[in-house]
């Protein structure tokens, strides 16, 4: 489970939290990134991991086919399963860090501690590194090269974000709340202030496949990085996002959504991503 597919698209933002509009999605078995959001009142919808990829000597786009066609292998044997996976890679933009992201979406925690400790006991994850740590070392080390979040869905993920042909296009926000204030405050934001924001831009284009998530470290995060969730975005292409980007920052609506999601909370630049689709979801 340490490796990744990606191949290359841009980005903007629809709102966030400093000056913008989010990692997973609400989906089906035929959709890439997300679930319809969870029942339970506040909980989260699903757990996402974020694991910091390097490319490696062998690397082509041939070796990345076969990784990702023997990992699907694997995850298809497996009772533990992820939901689904994704490539993203930076767009414009790079870091030493690594050369790109692979996403595992899990319904939850206690199912991602499950899958990993299978991928180990089965013996078909030290298999398959040996194969492809040439190709690509992807990280494996809890809050150092591999991040997971508590992922919350607050609003479906439209039929119009399908993922494909790829890439699509994402961005992402780290964000902090600003003093006094906490998750509850966001909540209020996002449920009374800006998803109404959103429903109102897509009733009067119905062909958006915007959509959002929101992501809670579920690591001990660095204090000289310090932030307290990550805020997702996602549309269909990057050309998409650019024109609803500036469309809402100019509308009234948009003004006072990014006013009152600034009161509660202070962004990091967008970063924008192309996103890539290595297993179909198939989350119930």
């Amino acid at each position: 489970m340490k490796k990744l597919f990606w191949l290359s698209a841009c980005l903007m933002v629809l709102v966030g939290c400093a000056e913008q509009e989010a990692a997973a999605p609400a989906e089906t078995a035929a959709t890439p990134e997300a679930t319809e959001p969870a029942a339970q009142a506040n909980g989260p919808d699903a757990y996402y991991e974020y694991l910091w990829c390097k490319q490696g000597p062998e690397y082509s786009q041939e070796a990345i086919a076969s990784l990702v066609t023997d990992w699907n292998a694997i995850m298809d044997a497996s009772e533990n399963s992820v939901t689904a996976a994704f490539g993203y890679r930076p767009k414009g933009w790079e870091t030493e860090d690594y050369d790109g992201l692979w996403v595992l979406r899990w319904n939850n925690k206690a199912e991602m501690e499950a899958g990993w400790a299978s991928y180990v006991s089965t013996g078909a994850g030290e298999a398959f590194d040996a194969k492809y740590d040439p190709v690509l070392l992807c990280g494996d080390e809890v809050g150092v090269n591999r991040f997971g979040f508590d992922a919350y869905i607050p609003r479906g993920m439209p039929e119009t974000f399908t993922g494909e042909p790829s890439p699509y296009f994402l961005t992402n926000s780290f964000c902090s709340f600003n003093e006094g204030m906490g998750p509850e405050n966001l909540r209020e934001v996002v449920g009374g202030t800006y998803i109404p924001a959103v429903d109102a831009a897509v009733e009067q284009n119905p062909g958006s496949s915007y959509w959002f998530m929101v992501g809670a470290p579920d690591f001990e995060v660095a204090a000289d990085n310090a932030f307290d969730f990550n805020f997702v975005n996602y549309w269909q292409t990057a050309e998409e996002g650019q024109a609803s980007s500036a469309g809402f920052a100019e509308s009234e609506q948009g003004q006072a959504t990014m006013a009152a999601m600034n009161a509660v909370a202070t962004c990091q630049e967008p970063q924008p991503w192309d996103g890539y689709v290595i297993r179909q979801g198939n989350a119930s």
